[in-house]
């Protein structure tokens, strides 16, 4: 089963704090994101991606924020690049994958247990309904 190390968190959170920052109503990542069920998220990941994306947030878990927030940029940019180039299609994938590991943790049902203001989902006013048969 997929789990990810106390330093990929660590590095997933300061990469979410740049997606998902503390903005008027909306906590930020690290405050409200539910961690917790993330190892669920990825259960069913093949291994050879879950190795990949748990050693590269691993890294950005030692890296300084100013390099982060840079990168962050780089790879956003990249989504305009339409080049084939293996730099290009390589940072538009990274973006992809990290960006969305952030979103599926920020945007779910499930938020910090120690979180206690307005969820992002409160703040939206949306509400989950799931109907399992």
């Amino acid at each position: 089963m997929n789990t990810f190390s106390n330093a990929a968190l660590k590095g997933l959170t300061k990469m979410g704090n740049f997606y998902c920052p503390q903005n008027g109503e909306f906590p930020s990542f690290e405050q409200a994101a539910g961690l917790y069920k993330l190892n669920d998220l990825v259960a069913n990941v093949p291994e050879d991606d879950f190795s990949a994306i748990s050693m590269v947030l691993a890294i950005f878990s030692i890296l300084p924020n100013f390099i982060l927030k840079w990168l962050v940029g780089v790879m956003e940019r990249s989504a305009k690049n339409l080049s084939d180039g293996i730099i290009a299609s390589s940072l538009r994938q990274l973006n992809l994958g990290i960006r969305g590991l952030c979103y599926s943790v920020y945007y779910s049902e499930f938020t910090n247990p120690a979180y206690k203001g307005k969820t992002p989902l409160q703040v939206l006013d949306y509400k989950i309904e799931r109907i399992e048969l």
